[in-house]
């Protein structure tokens, strides 16, 4: 499990990325009339927190994506044996965690942090082991 003080500094970096992000143009800005094509995007801006234009980048929108979107939906455990997470019953090795964290900053939250990634997908996979 994360520690307060890893969630603490989490948070402090969701809240500097987006004050950053708010002083440059930002291509996680909800999508256009004409981009609204793209399934991602379009999932993107009907599931995701957004404020002032731009999708927050937390903990709670990573929640969101793995929670929410049929690609991730339920397919993630937490195991407290080995304290790590499991991708369809398999260990998730360093890799398979960055490809994950990729795969959500290229389709959903494009500045999200590795280190906001790894904490939702313990907190999903700590959910999902409690769901029957």
């Amino acid at each position: 499990m994360l520690s307060e003080k890893q969630v603490d500094a989490v948070e402090q970096t969701a809240a500097e990325l987006n004050r950053r992000r708010t002083q440059q143009p930002a291509a996680s800005q909800p999508p256009s009339q004409q981009e609204d094509d793209n399934p991602d995007r379009v999932w993107a801006k009907e599931n995701l927190r957004w404020r002032d234009g731009f999708a927050l980048l937390d903990i709670a929108n990573a929640m969101r994506v793995l929670d929410r979107h049929e690609d991730y939906k339920g397919r993630f455990r937490y195991n407290d044996d080995v304290d790590k997470v499991l991708d369809k019953g398999s260990i998730m090795l360093d890799w398979r965690v960055l490809e994950v964290c990729a795969d959500i900053q290229e389709r959903f939250l494009p500045d999200i942090s590795e280190t906001a990634v790894r904490a939702a997908l313990t907190v999903n996979g700590n959910r999902n082991c409690l769901k029957k």
